[in-house]
C-alpha cells in the first residue's frame, strides 16, 4: 500500500523532536584505516579529511553535509559518497569489500552518475527525477552494490548544510517504523515515485510539527526522519 499522505503527526514524533543541533551532531564511529586499505586495494580514489587519518574517528551528519557544499566534481563526488557510506555503515561496515567492489567495476560511470545526481540536487529538481539517476524505475541500483537506502543518503547529504533538506534518508528502519501509515512498505528498495511521495510526506509532517510549536521554530524534514528512526 502507498504511504498515507494525510496521516496526522503521531505523538511519538511530536514528543521527541530532536532539534537541528542534535541531528547535525548525530555521529558514527568509523574505522578509517580499514577504509583506506580497502580503497587502495581496489585502486579507488583515496580518502581525504578525517577518515584519511589512521584508526577510529567519528563522522557526524554535519561533517558529511560540509562535503555536500563543495564544488561539484568527480573527485569531490567520491569523497561525498565515501563519507555517506561510512556514516551509514558505521564501525562494523558490513559488506564493505563487496560494496567497494561494486564501485570499482566502473569508476568513471560511478563518478558520472554521482555528479549528475549531485547537480540535480543542487538545482532542487523533483525527488523522483533525482532518485531516478541512481536507481532504475524498479528501484534497482544503477551503481553496483550502492543500493537504494545509500542512494537516499547520498542525495540527502548532497544538499549541503545551508538549505532545509527536502530529500530525506529512507532505509529499512524508517520504513519499518512507519508501519501504521505505510503498511507493507518495501524494506529493501523503492520506486522513484515512492521516494517522491515519502519525501513529500516527511516534509508535511515537518510542517505539522512546526504548527504545533506555534512559530517557535521551523522543524526540518530530517528531524522527522531522525525521530522515526529512533522510535521506541
Amino acid at each position: 500500500m502507498p504511504i498515507d499522505s494525510d496521516a496526522p503527526l503521531p505523538s511519538y514524533v511530536s514528543g521527541s523532536l530532536p532539534g537541528v543541533e542534535t541531528v547535525m551532531n548525530h555521529r558514527i564511529r568509523v574505522d578509517g584505516s580499514r577504509w583506506q586499505k580497502a580503497l587502495a586495494d581496489r585502486g579507488l580514489p583515496a580518502l581525504e579529511g578525517a577518515l584519511a587519518d589512521p584508526g577510529l574517528t567519528f563522522v557526524s551528519r554535519s561533517d558529511v553535509f560540509e562535503l555536500g557544499a563543495r564544488e561539484i566534481a568527480p573527485e569531490n563526488a567520491f569523497q561525498l559518497l565515501y563519507y555517506s557510506l561510512a556514516w551509514g555503515l558505521g564501525r562494523k561496515a558490513r559488506n564493505l569489500p563487496k560494496r567497494l567492489d561494486g564501485l570499482a567495476e566502473d569508476p568513471e560511470r560511478t563518478a558520472e552518475l554521482l555528479v549528475d545526481a549531485w547537480t540535480a540536487v543542487r538545482s532542487r529538481e523533483p525527488a523522483e527525477d533525482i532518485y531516478s539517476i541512481l536507481a532504475t524505475p524498479k528501484g534497482k541500483a544503477r551503481i553496483p552494490q550502492f543500493g537504494p537506502a545509500f542512494s537516499t543518503k547520498f542525495l540527502y547529504f548532497a544538499q549541503g548544510p545551508t538549505v532545509p533538506p527536502r530529500y530525506v534518508i529512507l532505509d529499512k528502519v524508517v520504513a519499518t517504523n512507519l508501519h501504521e501509515v505505510w503498511p507493507g512498505a518495501p524494506k529493501a528498495g523503492w520506486y522513484p515515485d515512492t521516494y517522491e511521495r515519502y519525501c513529500a510526506f516527511m516534509s508535511r509532517w515537518a510542517d505539522l510539527a512546526t504548527d504545533e510549536l506555534h512559530g517557535e521554530r521551523t522543524v526540518r524534514a530530517d528531524e522527522i526522519e531522525y525521530a522515526v528512526f529512533h522510535r521506541r
